[in-house]
């Protein structure tokens, strides 16, 4: 019998959140047998996804590689991407979605991310297709195809 445990608490989006559980990308399942001591915990895996960030004036490229279902915002600040920079460091919004700071833009890859949210189709009113809030995104997951590439352009400040 398989039954969903609850995942640890983390600094997702809400936009991702599955209600009973701290947040999708630690999703994981337990397989419990008839006696309780013998529990063994299966986490759901993804293909490896790379992403590559490149500033918007061109520089140096920071590569990450995803493994899990995650939200870009967490992968970009987990390599130190600079996602924000002079105030929107301190005024973003902590990934809610509410000030459009996160903004980036997909070069290559933009099927790997889920859908537009509610919050993107509001704040990327007028933007092109290629325009996306990375606090929204979700990248990878069970569906990824193996070794998939991920380009984004990280846009500069308002």
């Amino acid at each position: 019998r398989v039954t969903p445990t609850r995942a640890p608490l983390c600094t997702m989006s809400r936009a991702f959140a599955v209600p009973g559980t701290g947040c999708l990308a630690s999703v994981s399942v337990r397989r419990v047998s008839a006696r309780a001591s013998r529990r063994t915990a299966l986490s759901v895996r993804a293909s490896l996804v790379t992403v590559t960030f490149t500033p918007f004036g061109g520089g140096d490229s920071i590569v990450s590689e995803v493994t899990k279902a995650s939200v870009l915002r967490e992968v970009a600040l987990g390599d130190t991407v600079p996602l924000y920079s002079g105030m929107s460091k301190l005024m973003n919004c902590g990934g809610n979605g509410n000030c459009g700071t996160c903004r980036v833009i997909i070069t290559e890859g933009a099927e790997l991310l889920s859908e537009r949210t509610d919050a993107e189709r509001r704040k990327l009113k007028g933007k092109g297709e290629d325009n996306r809030l990375a606090c929204q995104c979700l990248v990878g997951g069970p569906d990824a195809p193996e070794l998939a590439q991920l380009k984004v352009t990280v846009t500069p400040p308002k």
